[in-house]
C-alpha cells in the first residue's frame, strides 16, 4: 500500500488516459471488415474488444459520477491505495513486456455477435476517454480514499476511487493492446 500525491496519480492517469484515446485513434482508419474479423477462431475482433471496453467503462462511470459528484473538497493531497486495489490493479495491467494475465470475461460485459459499426464503437470508447478525463479533473479536489465505488465483477467489494480509477485505466490499456495486436493479423 504505497503512499502518493492525488495530483501526481490523477496527473499520472490523465496522461495514460489520453494515450489511450491516441492510440485507438489508427484503428479508424480501417475498413469495417477489418474491424470486424476476429484475428483467429475463438478471439474477439477488434470491435468486439471495443465493444467490451464500452460496456465495462459505461458501468464503471455510471458508478463513479455520482458519487464524485455528491463527495465535498479536502485540502489533503495524500492517497493510499488499499491491499485489495494493488491486488487487482497488478492482476489487470499490462506487465512492461505487454503481456497481460489471461482471465476470463464476466458475461454482463461479453461482447455479442451482433454490433453497430466498428467506427461507432471506436467513437464511443473515445467519448468514454472523454468522460474519464473529465472524472479525473473533478477528482483533483476529492478525497480518493474516502469515496467507495462498488467492484462490479464482485459486488459485495468496494474499492477507493483511486483504486477504481486505476483498474479502469489499466483495464482500457491492457484491451488496447489486445486490439493492437489483433490489428497486425487483419492489416
Amino acid at each position: 500500500m504505497a503512499v502518493c500525491s492525488r495530483q501526481g496519480l490523477i496527473t499520472e492517469l490523465l496522461d495514460r488516459t489520453e494515450l489511450i484515446k491516441a492510440g485507438t485513434n489508427t484503428f479508424l482508419r480501417l475498413t469495417e471488415e477489418q474491424l470486424t474479423c476476429p484475428p483467429a477462431p475463438g478471439q474477439w475482433s477488434i470491435v468486439q474488444i471495443f465493444a467490451h471496453l464500452h460496456l465495462a467503462n459505461n458501468i464503471y462511470i455510471r458508478n463513479i459520477l455520482p458519487r464524485i459528484t455528491l463527495a465535498p473538497d479536502t485540502p489533503s493531497d495524500q492517497h493510499r491505495s488499499g491491499w485489495l486495489g494493488d491486488w487487482a490493479y497488478e492482476k489487470i495491467v499490462p506487465r512492461p513486456d505487454g503481456s497481460v494475465l489471461k482471465m476470463k470475461t464476466v458475461k454482463s460485459v461479453s461482447p455479442g455477435k451482433q454490433l453497430e459499426e466498428g467506427k461507432v464503437v471506436i467513437e464511443g470508447f473515445q467519448r468514454q476517454c472523454d468522460a474519464l478525463d473529465d472524472i479525473l479533473r473533478h477528482a483533483y479536489t476529492k478525497d480518493l480514499r474516502r469515496i467507495r465505488i462498488p467492484f462490479h465483477f464482485v459486488p459485495f467489494f468496494h474499492f477507493s476511487l483511486g483504486d477504481t480509477l486505476r483498474f479502469v485505466i489499466a483495464h482500457n490499456e491492457r484491451h488496447l493492446l489486445q486490439a493492437q495486436r489483433a490489428a497486425l493479423t487483419v492489416s
